[in-house]
């Protein structure tokens, strides 16, 4: 695809960063597709800004090497890199207008004027500003000014966009609404993205691959569909989505039920052959409009998640006892 050719291929080769007293990153290798929309998702501390700051330049690698289409970049300053950023806090100049804002990446590169309006104003409608050149940065809503810093990251055409939690200072519902921006303007610029978040449904909206980090090591890269239904390890099955785990009499392993795949049952007869069928306790059934959503107890003390389209009309006021079963073929086994 021609638009794919606009981004640049990103390799993580054995990449470390440690520290005196810590290691914030372990020996981490990655490769990011040319055009692909990549995030890093992971929980507080687990290494996925670091890798960002590593590929920016923001900080020293310990070992490996860091590559931007085919060039090893370990000694290359963050301003020789040519890469587009954008941090979770704007960064605006509040004494520029917004049309200045994102022209200024262009006037530091010594770009023309008239080539600077045009790409500036492209750069706007893109991100969703036309109209809005005039004005400051104080007359403009949290929203409106990540779409100035996302556009003036775009202006100069880098072939790769590094996003730093992005979203993470707006509410619930603009974010919703600026992460369907976000893809809209990765298929038409077709750059590399890369994001950070540790939101996990934020990730899942937005990807085309994730690399989930736990601890300064990668445990699992994949499509969101790869991560939810074949979870590599506990930590991936456990921090995308919700599930129910149930563990093994041995406990060396554990199940992992999604809350679809589960199924509520009166009692083990019900459950079918060759289906387990697990005593729970039911603590909550939550009406969702689209369904039910019930909080389950396992004999361990475990607390899972089951949805399902129906009332269960066995139990009064929405707790009571019933049995776990599921689709052997559709939960996968991993170690505990």
């Amino acid at each position: 695809m021609a638009e794919t050719a606009r981004g640049a291929e990103i390799i993580l080769d054995g990449v470390s960063k440690h520290y005196p007293k810590s290691i914030a990153l372990d020996d981490v290798s990655l490769e990011v597709r040319a055009g692909e929309f990549m995030t890093f998702l992971g929980p507080s501390g687990s290494g996925k800004t670091t890798t960002l700051n590593l590929i920016a330049g923001f900080t020293e690698l310990t070992t490996g090497s860091v590559y931007i289409d085919g060039k090893q970049m370990d000694r290359v300053p963050v301003h020789k890199r040519e890469l587009g950023i954008v941090f979770q806090h704007y960064a605006l100049f509040p004494h520029l207008s917004v049309f200045d804002n994102v022209a200024f990446p262009l006037s530091e590169r010594r770009v023309p004027k008239a080539e600077q309006k045009q790409r500036v104003l492209a750069a706007l409608e893109t991100a969703g500003l036309k109209g809005y050149e005039d004005r400051f940065p104080k007359e403009l809503s949290g929203g409106q000014q990540q779409r100035v810093a996302l556009a003036r990251a775009l202006v100069f055409e880098p072939r790769v966009l590094l996003l730093d939690e992005p979203l993470g200072a707006l509410d619930k519902k603009l974010r919703e609404q600026l992460q369907l921006e976000l893809r809209r303007v990765h298929r038409e610029v077709g750059r590399t993205f890369v994001f950070v978040t540790h939101d996990q449904e934020e990730a899942l909206t937005l990807s085309d691959r994730i690399a989930v980090f736990s601890a300064g090591r990668i445990e699992q890269v994949g499509t969101a569909k790869e991560l939810y239904e074949k979870p590599a390890s506990r930590f991936v099955a456990e921090f995308i989505g919700e599930s129910t785990v149930v563990e093994s009499e041995d406990g060396t392993t554990v199940t992992i039920v999604r809350p679809e795949r589960g199924e509520l049952v009166r009692d083990a007869a019900a459950a079918g052959p060759g289906r387990p069928a697990i005593p729970v306790t039911v603590r909550q059934a939550i009406y969702l409009g689209s369904g039910w959503k019930f909080e389950i107890v396992l004999p361990d003390g475990a607390v899972g998640v089951v949805r399902g389209e129906r009332e269960l009309d066995w139990i009064a006021g929405g707790t009571g006892e019933a049995v776990l079963t599921w689709d052997p073929a559709l939960a996968p086994v991993l170690p505990a």
